[in-house]
């Protein structure tokens, strides 16, 4: 199993780095402070690092249903 660097939580996107859009239960949220936009900088980057694609996303979903 491939580690977490962070929760996953809900979703964002990022708009050239100047902007941060959130999709939440709360409704969305505009971000436009440096200093968060930074934090989910941050955070995409350890999401991407815990990443898995291609083959291993295979191998990873067929180990997963196997224990099922």
């Amino acid at each position: 199993m491939p580690h977490l660097g962070v929760y996953p939580g809900g979703g964002f996107s990022i708009f050239d780095d100047h902007k941060v859009e959130i999709v939440g239960y709360r409704g969305a949220e505009t971000i436009k402070d440096q200093d968060r936009v930074d934090l989910f900088r941050k955070a995409f980057g350890l999401l991407h690092s815990s990443a898995v694609n291609g083959q291993a996303a295979w191998d990873l979903i067929t180990a997963v249903l196997a224990t099922r």
